[in-house]
């Protein structure tokens, strides 16, 4: 149990936070789906142990409440200042910004990359095909996939990148997938931007796998961004 005043309020504050965050939809955006019940029972947890203490502490008197103490101010900082900075910044999907295209970036696939059905397939799967697979095999397959747009400078007019994260835990080990699109209007596209793209795998001037667009359509973020593998 939480035995004084400063401990207390920390499990409370944190217990807040992490309520806070869940029911505005932001914790998805740090951590895959099914830590989202974890994370319920955990401020469960903490607010329920704040709200056991600090009303007997109150009841007994300030003698409970144990004075403040040069270390007790540093514990206090080094719980608090985290929450402050939690609170005050919102959580925000990793955007493309966060984007590693360089060849050491390895990027690792599980058994679920696989996917048989073109139809079905999402940008971490493609990713999969285009890396794997014989171009001239995969060829005229359907794609329609949603991802933000990503485009860096001197990318020819035509082209752009539709990518998407992935996480397997939480967004310290996402990897970013991308397809390169081939599309008369995508010079017109922002950063960031959220997508549908429908089209057909064709093979690009280098020899690689590249998507024809047939459209790019603007949609809203969805409200998990991320695809869990």
């Amino acid at each position: 149990m939480v035995r004084d005043a400063g401990y207390a309020l920390a499990a409370a504050a944190l217990g807040l936070l992490i309520a806070w965050r869940l029911a505005d939809g932001t914790a998805r955006n740090l951590v895959q789906g099914w830590y989202v019940p974890i994370l319920a029972a955990t401020a469960v947890l903490l607010l329920a142990a704040a709200a056991l203490t600090i009303p007997v502490a109150l009841r007994d008197g300030l003698a409970r409440w144990r004075r403040p103490s040069a270390a007790g101010a540093v514990a206090a900082a080094v719980i608090g200042l985290p929450l402050v900075i939690a609170a005050a910044f919102e959580p925000r999907p990793l955007a493309s910004a966060s984007l590693d295209l360089s060849a050491a970036a390895a990027r690792q696939f599980s058994a679920s990359a696989s996917a048989a059905d073109p139809a079905r397939r999402n940008i971490y799967q493609w990713a999969y095909e285009f890396e794997t697979a014989d171009p001239a095999a995969i060829a005229g397959q359907p794609v329609d996939v949603i991802g933000f747009v990503f485009r860096r400078e001197g990318d020819p007019p035509e082209r752009f990148r539709v990518a998407r994260f992935v996480v397997a835990c939480c967004i310290a080990d996402a990897q970013g997938f991308t397809l390169p699109v081939l599309w008369k209007d995508a010079s017109t596209l922002a950063n960031d931007q959220w997508v549908r793209v429908t089209g057909r795998v064709g093979i690009g001037p280098d020899g690689g796998p590249i998507v024809l667009a047939a459209s790019v359509a603007p949609i809203e973020a969805p409200q998990n961004p991320y695809i869990y593998p």
